[in-house]
């Protein structure tokens, strides 16, 4: 065998320090190692650096090379690697019980370098392969674990799915049964000739209240599906964000009162009040946003803060906060609150009602808008929900702040 760059590592175990000098001198090409016992052997071969093949001298004082063997094969951190028998018997007894220790050849004395040569060539290439071989089932193993473990998850996510979907139907059978039901029943109720005016506009307040809860609870099955079938197009134009904040505010002001929570409004100094934006989206956000703080928040305050992110000599991108002195979020819980029916929506839908989409509708309306939305919370202290949106800028004029 010719000289590699990295040459294999040839244990010689024999007490004669003459047929370790002739090994040396046959085995040049390889780097050598040596030791003079049994125990020296051992100490080698479970070294950091062990060695690739060992020449192993049967007849050795204190300990023979056949209990040599025997500890390195009950070992796992030595078993493995090869060991030929260097003897001057000639007995097939001692050659057949060597073999059954584990060994894998025999070489004789006197020594023949070309014997010794090929033997030892022979073995270590047999060793590459097997240790080629392992590589590939470990490697096909892995492969073999990764794809069962994808499978797995593909089947968890497909019964979750159907748990999912039915868990939506059931949602949906409740939602929808309660305002039908409020409809059809006060309706027979307004086919009384005799029903006093006073009960007739009250009934028909509740038919008024239940038809619009009816129409949101479609409206927002239908904008979930749209944007899920990527249908969901803006509709851009110019808006006064002062007006829309108004409405907005107006909506939920009431709502915190309510609750006897403190509802604050700040707009920072120097931000375009006109912009061009889908501002149904940026409502949906934003009310969707507010409804769940106020919905969460039984004492303290609830607050929307709008302030500049970045912008460009045409765009506007905008910062929105929406803060809570509420029941905050788990930790462990802030990565899934955007997905269909976590518990946290869940919860609010059992007090509040509704699909408990409006998290997820903010997660897929806000990267329509150009931007991004995450959440900072502490349990028991509150939550910080922040979205960015990126407006076209059509002129300036700088709002006030509310308060």
């Amino acid at each position: 065998m010719g000289k590699s760059k990295n040459p294999a590592r040839i244990l010689i175990v024999d007490d004669q320090r003459s047929n370790i000098d002739v090994l040396r001198d046959i085995l040049q090409d390889y780097e050598r190692a040596i030791a003079l016992n049994g125990e020296q052997a051992i100490k080698v071969a479970r070294s950091k650096k062990p060695p690739d093949l060992i020449l192993l001298d049967i007849m050795m004082p204190d300990m023979d090379g056949y209990e040599v063997i025997t500890i390195l094969k009950e070992d796992p951190t030595t078993r493995d690697i090869p060991v030929i028998f260097v003897t001057a018997k000639r007995e097939i007894s001692d050659e057949t019980k060597g073999l059954q220790l584990g060994a894998v050849d025999y070489i004789t004395k006197p020594f023949n370098a070309g014997i010794v040569k090929h033997r030892i060539g022979v073995h270590l290439e047999l060793k590459a392969h097997r240790d080629r071989l392992e590589e590939l089932v470990k490697e096909r193993t892995a492969e073999l674990d990764e794809a069962r473990n994808v499978a797995e998850s593909r089947k968890r996510a497909a019964e979750e799915g159907v748990r999912a979907k039915n868990e939506f139907l059931a949602i949906i059978s409740d939602e929808l049964r309660n305002p039908l039901n409020s409809i059809i029943g006060f309706s027979s109720f307004l086919g009384e000739p005799d029903l006093p005016q006073e009960e007739r506009e009250q009934y028909l307040g509740i038919v008024n209240n239940a038809s619009l809860s009816l129409l949101n609870l479609i409206n927002e099955m239908i904008e979930l599906a749209n944007v899920e079938a990527n249908e969901v197009q803006l509709q851009c134009e110019p808006f006064d964000l002062g007006d829309l904040l108004d409405g907005v505010v107006a909506e939920f002001r009431t709502s915190a009162q309510a609750k006897n929570l403190d509802f604050r409004v700040d707009l920072q100094e120097g931000l375009p009040t006109v912009l061009n934006g889908d501002t149904k989206r940026l409502q949906q956000v934003l009310r969707h946003l507010l409804k769940n703080a106020i919905g969460f928040t039984s004492q303290g305050e609830v607050s929307l803060q709008i302030q500049k992110q970045s912008q460009t000599l045409d765009e506007e991108t905008i910062l929105f906060s929406v803060r809570d002195t509420g029941i905050g979020i788990p930790k462990q819980q802030q990565e899934l609150i955007f997905e269909e029916f976590t518990q946290l929506e869940k919860a609010f839908r059992r007090v509040h009602g509704g699909l408990g989409l409006g998290l997820t509708i903010c997660k897929r309306f806000v990267p329509l808008m150009g931007g991004k939305i995450w959440v900072e919370s502490e349990e028991n202290k509150g939550s910080v929900f922040h979205f960015t949106a990126s407006f076209s800028r059509q002129r300036e004029r700088h709002g006030e702040g509310y308060s």
